[in-house]
């Protein structure tokens, strides 16, 4: 979602939002719940629109503090949220060595990069670390652009490396996150790079 809140995309789910804002509590709590088990055990690209619905649900929720208020039971696979009490749902980014894996619901780091289990860690910093330098196309500076000979073409093979990457993520990564989570969330696109969610092909 766009972070500017004039933007014409952020104005637009404002909009969307509304139908959660006029739930009352329990409603919007129910629906949630639902929601979860429709999700559990399955990896989702953050541009789902299943996904998408749900985000617009939780931010709600979480500016009404609904999961404090214990109002249902969630399904049982989701632990609670160590940031805000929520049940947990993770997003993978390719910041995350910096960010850990991000909350759902109220958008902090849910799981900081050095408590995500040893084993998929190491493989999730192999795949950060490529991610990074290709993501850094996108912003190189005027002598980095003019060094490259040709930036138009160096960003079109940084875009198609970032596909490749992201593929690879959802393929390789995202099962063993399964492992540990009761479902994940994943970011498939790369602004930056102009890559959109139909770019990445699975």
């Amino acid at each position: 979602m766009a972070n500017d809140p004039d933007a014409p995309l952020d104005l637009l789910w404002k909009e969307y939002s509304q139908v959660f804002r006029n739930f009352d509590d329990v409603t919007l709590a129910r629906w949630l719940s639902q929601t979860l088990s429709q999700l559990e055990g399955h990896a989702w690209r953050l541009s789902h629109p299943l996904l998408g619905a749900y985000r617009l649900g939780a931010q709600s929720a979480h500016d009404r503090q609904v999961w404090l208020k214990r109002l249902v039971t969630p399904p049982s696979a989701y632990p609670e949220s160590p940031c805000c009490r929520a049940p947990l749902l993770p997003l993978l980014t390719r910041d995350v060595q910096e960010s850990g894996l991000i909350c759902q619901h109220c958008s902090e780091t849910l799981v900081p990069f050095e408590e995500i289990p040893a084993e998929l860690r190491s493989d999730l910093d192999r795949w950060g670390t490529k991610y990074a330098p290709v993501h850094a196309v996108a912003h190189w500076e005027d002598r980095q652009r003019k060094s490259a000979g040709n930036y138009d073409r160096a960003f079109e093979q940084a875009a198609k490396e970032a596909e490749r990457l992201l593929a690879f993520a959802a393929r390789q990564l995202l099962p063993k996150l399964l492992e540990h989570y009761p479902a994940v969330t994943w970011e498939d696109q790369d602004e930056c790079l102009d890559v959109q969610p139909e770019d990445i092909q699975l």
